[in-house]
């Protein structure tokens, strides 16, 4: 009877210590969805044909599209989507660079190369007249 007794505390011991340990592991990260990144992609690409379609000479039309665009990649931003937020740019970005690739150049500045690493930097700041 002792003997009985004695197992029987020995496992509840045993599986209270069991159930007090914890998994330290740390679930994987779950992969960064956008369900607004196809939109944003169409919206950019159309966004950038217009700009390409209007007139270069009318410099107040080109400012009209581009800020039109801004305005439009405000959407994914206000949405706190990342994923479609870089879409967005790129898309942007890519149908210049393929279709008016002087304009391109004109909008899109690289990235200085006397910044730090890791500092934060945007393409799409406005720049400063000279």
């Amino acid at each position: 009877m002792k003997v009985k007794l004695l197992i029987i505390i020995s496992l509840i011991l045993a599986s209270l210590m069991l159930g007090s340990c914890k998994d330290e592991r740390k679930p994987a990260p779950k992969p960064k969805v956008s369900r607004l990144k196809g939109k944003a992609i169409k919206v950019a690409t159309e966004a950038a044909k217009q700009l390409v379609e209007t007139d270069h000479s009318d410099t107040l039309a080109m400012q009209n599209c581009i800020l039109e665009a801004k305005a439009m990649q405000a959407e994914f931003q206000l949405a706190d989507d990342s994923i479609a937020v870089a879409s967005f740019n790129k898309a942007y970005k890519q149908y210049l660079e393929e279709n008016d690739p002087d304009l391109a150049k004109e909008i899109f500045v690289e990235r200085p190369k006397d910044l730090p690493e890791g500092a934060k930097w945007d393409e799409f700041e406005e720049l400063e007249e000279d």
